[in-house]
């Protein structure tokens, strides 16, 4: 359903046309007064308005029927969110653009700059998409789409989209009330405010997800036997999910024989003496975290062991402790149930990164660890590469 007509050479878009304007064209349109030519395929038109009260077009039928696709309510819908949004962040925002093989639903401009905002409420093979896609950057256009259904070509195993620098593509549906909604990361918001977000430069492609400095973390202890003696005493672990500078939820990867595991962070463990000293932590027995020789990597390294008899309790072995401990709500303490103890502790966590690419969404300019500056916040042109870990979207 287009938006973008003309009424003797003059482009009008129907949804600048207030109530009144559009009521008078209607008149003139039906008098035969005027015609109305679509620029898609420059034939006859006419008015209509949605059960919604949205201003579209509408082709006559002909003998020579455009090639236009029928398209939804909800398709309407999200494009004049886009055109919104665009003109709202100082954009000139043109819909059903075309040029030369590619046609925009939305084709946004500001001074040099050009972006294809590409609605697919129905399905689209990967192939189609990502040849439009090319089609776009040989007019030095940047492209970005927004899907209801992602070809599984973009999609993670739960289908979730997967970020990529070179298409920005987000998922977006329609809520209990019909309003039209996107998807970043776990993040929901209105259509019309990924838009806005996009263009204000709030949201940023990034290759590696960086840990908060300073957040709160919960530390968990699980009972368990010694291998060596026998004795039952108490262990600890840090639930796995952190927060990201941009506040995006990531999982600390592990790995067995290191030293730099989050559960031995300087910071971590001394949250956990501190929790030792207190009336309810003095119950718990747990042996210290230090240097200790394995037989199974025939090397010392840094471990938790016995309260008892200091044998080392081997990460590996342990791994399947932790994940019983993360199950659970209660510590036992003597036939007693007492809540897992948070701890607060506020230490340094930043240095924990990971290979993982992603839409940061933050409302300030601050993502990953580094400050955004005016140049690495312009937009970028297609295929150039940022001197940073990350680039904007568009």
């Amino acid at each position: 359903m287009p938006l973008r007509a003309y009424i003797e050479d003059k482009e009008i878009v129907s949804i600048d046309l207030n109530d009144e304007e559009w009521s008078a064209l209607k008149a003139r349109l039906k008098a035969k007064k005027t015609v109305l030519i679509l620029p898609c395929c420059g034939q006859e038109g006419f008015l209509r308005m949605s059960s919604k009260g949205l201003k579209h077009f509408v082709h006559l039928k002909s003998a020579n029927p455009c090639d236009w696709k029928p398209e939804s309510a909800e398709h309407l819908k999200a494009k004049v969110a886009i055109m919104e949004a665009c003109r709202e962040q100082g954009w000139n925002a043109i819909p059903e653009f075309s040029e030369a093989d590619w046609r925009a639903d939305v084709l946004a401009v500001q001074g040099g700059k050009r972006i294809a905002f590409e609605v697919q409420w129905s399905r689209q093979t990967y192939e189609e998409t990502r040849l439009r896609q090319e089609r776009y950057k040989a007019s030095n256009v940047r492209g970005c789409w927004f899907f209801r259904i992602a070809p599984k070509e973009m999609s993670d195993y739960d289908k979730t989209l997967v970020a990529d620098k070179e298409t920005p593509a987000f998922k977006i549906f329609k809520d209990e009330n019909s309003n039209i909604l996107a998807q970043v990361g776990k993040v929901q918001m209105p259509l019309k405010a990924l838009i806005s977000n996009l263009l204000a430069r709030k949201l940023k492609f990034c290759e590696h997800i960086r840990s908060a400095p300073k957040q709160k973390v919960t530390i968990i202890f699980f009972e368990m036997k010694c291998w060596k003696c026998g004795t039952l005493q108490y262990c600890y672990t840090v639930e796995p999910s952190l927060k990201s500078v941009c506040n995006c939820d990531f999982d600390v990867e592990r790995s067995s024989w290191d030293d730099h595991d989050i559960d031995k962070h300087p910071g971590v463990y001394a949250a956990v003496q501190d929790f030792l000293q207190t009336e309810e932590g003095r119950q718990l027995k747990v042996g210290p975290v230090k240097k200790r020789y394995s037989r199974t990597v025939a090397d010392s390294y840094l471990s938790h062991g016995c309260y008892y008899c200091d044998a080392i309790f081997g990460d590996f072995h342990l791994i399947e402790e932790k994940l019983y401990a993360f199950t659970g709500v209660y510590t036992i303490i003597d036939n007693a149930l007492m809540p897992k103890p948070n701890l607060y502790g506020g230490f340094s966590v930043c240095f924990i990164t990971s290979s993982f690419f992603y839409w940061g969404y933050t409302s300030v300019n601050v993502c990953c660890g580094r400050n955004f500056s005016a140049r690495n916040g312009l937009l970028l042109p297609q295929g150039r590469q940022c001197s940073v870990k990350f680039v904007t979207p568009l």
